[in-house]
Order: structure tokens, then C-alpha cells, then sequence
């Protein structure tokens, strides 16, 4: 299948150390949904509710190839992934938003808060491959939301959903004191203290 490339070349965010390998983070669960069966809805504060099947993403919509570092906010970043899906902006041409925010929710119950400019931007896709394999499940599969201009956390992992609201609501880091932006370019790691990251951490 031949998809258009997009590549996010910009300078280094600041206090960001180049890795060679990724290191792999699950907050709960993974779940197991297959690939055929997993749905993605956008839903909340839109004019068009949409349930799509992961599928039917894959095979009618515009493909894209997205090349891109990977930042976390931990401060290690991975130089360059390439990730094929579609992009977020197709489907909120279809719900058309009203609210200005969104949650970004996993199947596994984790969710991010995002401004709807980031999710409406080029670079921004639900991915179901990953550098030329298919997404592996420690990386997100059977779908992963992908915002490289935000830190990685925002990156959904086993992504389902997008809930639009009319004002920021946080995610599960977000209520620990990260970032509700997380612009790495500005350094914007933490709105409030200096949380730790918890949770379960696979390294490879």
C-alpha cells in the first residue's frame, strides 16, 4: 500500500537525552483485542458520533506514513520511529467537534487530555503499524494514537476513543500534575509539583 510520508523535523527539545531503544511503560492491563475487532469512536461534544471498525480505518481512508522522534517526559527520546496510519484530523471532519479539549482514552481505561489543535495537526494519527511491522502489542496494538508534538504520554497506547469537552478535564497523569499541553519545545513536563511516574515498567 503506498501512503503519503510525513516527517516532523524540528530542532531538539531542550533536556532531552537521545536512546537507542524504547522504554516501555503500562499503566494497567494490557488489554486483548484483535485487530479486526477493535472500534474507534469519537464521541462527547460532536455534531457526529462516530464508531469506525479499526479495519475499515485501514482499508478506505487516506494512509499515512509518519516519521518522527518519540519524547517522553522522563527525558529520553528515540530519534526516529516511522509509524503508518490515518490521520486524527479525517474523523473530526466527520464528528465535527464543538468543545475545544478532548480525552483520549485506551481500551485499558487510561486517558490523556489533549487541546483539539493538537489532534487536528499533520503529524497526528492512530497507528496500527510500526516502523514497516505490525504494531506490536507492547507499543499500543492493536491501535495507538500518535501526537508527536506532544510528550509521549499523551501517545495513547490501545487506543479507542475520543471523548470532545468544552473545557480541559484531566487524564490519569494530568491529576498527578502533569502537563495538561506537554509541548516539549516549551519543556512543559509538570502544571503543579514534581509527580513521579508509577505504574508497571518493561524495558527492551
Amino acid at each position: 500500500m503506498q501512503c503519503q510520508e510525513i516527517k516532523v523535523e524540528r530542532p531538539w527539545p531542550p533536556n532531552q537525552v537521545k536512546a537507542h531503544r524504547f522504554v516501555v511503560y503500562d499503566v494497567f492491563e494490557p488489554p486483548d483485542v484483535g485487530f479486526d475487532q477493535h472500534i474507534i469512536r469519537v464521541v462527547g461534544r460532536v455534531e457526529k458520533p462516530l464508531e469506525i471498525p479499526l479495519k475499515e480505518l485501514a482499508s478506505k481512508y487516506p494512509c499515512i506514513d509518519l516519521v518522527a522522534p518519540f519524547h517522553c517526559v522522563t527525558g529520553w527520546s528515540v530519534e526516529k520511529v516511522v509509524w503508518r496510519g490515518v490521520q486524527v484530523k479525517a474523523l473530526l471532519e466527520e464528528a465535527r467537534p464543538y468543545g475545544p479539549y478532548a480525552l483520549a482514552w485506551g481500551i485499558d481505561g487510561y486517558s490523556a487530555s489533549l487541546p483539539i489543535e493538537a489532534l487536528r495537526e499533520e503529524s497526528t494519527i492512530i497507528a496500527w503499524a510500526m516502523n514497516g511491522e505490525p504494531l506490536p502489542k507492547k507499543h499500543g496494538a492493536p491501535a495507538r494514537l500518535v501526537v508527536p508534538t506532544r510528550y509521549a504520554w499523551k501517545s495513547v497506547k490501545y487506543f479507542g476513543a475520543l471523548e470532545v469537552v468544552d473545557d480541559p478535564v484531566p487524564g490519569y497523569w494530568e491529576m498527578s500534575g502533569y502537563s495538561l499541553n506537554a509541548d516539549p519545545w516549551r519543556e512543559e513536563r509538570f502544571d503543579f509539583g514534581q509527580p513521579q511516574m508509577r505504574g508497571r515498567r518493561v524495558t527492551f
